[in-house]
């Protein structure tokens, strides 16, 4: 996230130079000179803008359970903050409310779990076992969520397995 606050920090000096600039010499400069000036100046502003506002949006954080409880310990992410979760969802803690409409299930790593709520459909691998990547906020009990996805479990994985069940 800083480094998105240097870089906007290097834009705003860029443009203050800029600024200076086009208040010494605007005097000297033909009509035509001024509207290429200014369609320019308000172009390279749309365009940091945009920069800016889709950096932003992508520097969410990632980290899986036990990551995610020791980043809200220290501080670097914030209870009700956007965050990315990854982890295994676990057997026997899948519950459905209101009609199936919301799910409630428990995800872990090699350390910690966390308690995921989901509203929406779910995707069609959805089962215990299978890894779940969801983008949500933690209010320190529940994680909640509108978007879940899994990854779906690859065709080698499995043939890894079966020659390792063969070799028993």
């Amino acid at each position: 996230m800083s480094s998105v606050y240097i870089f906007l920090g290097l834009v705003a000096l860029f443009f203050v130079g800029l600024v200076i600039y086009i208040a010494i010499s605007w005097p000297k400069w033909t009509s035509k000179q001024r509207k290429y000036s200014v369609s320019g100046i308000v172009g390279l502003i749309t365009i940091v803008f945009v920069i800016g506002f889709f950096t932003n949006s992508m520097s969410m954080a990632y980290a899986r359970p036990s990551e995610l409880l020791s980043q809200i310990k220290s501080g670097e992410i914030k209870l009700g903050e956007q965050v990315k979760v990854e982890g295994e969802i676990i057997k026997g803690t899948i519950k459905k409310f209101d009609y199936g409409s919301t799910t409630e299930f428990e995800i872990k790593d090699k350390d910690s779990k966390i308690k995921v709520r989901f509203e929406g459909v779910l995707p069609d691998n959805f089962k215990a076992g299978i890894h779940a990547i969801s983008v949500g906020s933690y209010d320190g009990k529940i994680f909640s969520t509108t978007d879940v996805k899994t990854r779906c479990p690859s065709k080698y994985e499995a043939a890894a397995e079966k020659e390792k069940e063969g070799t028993k």
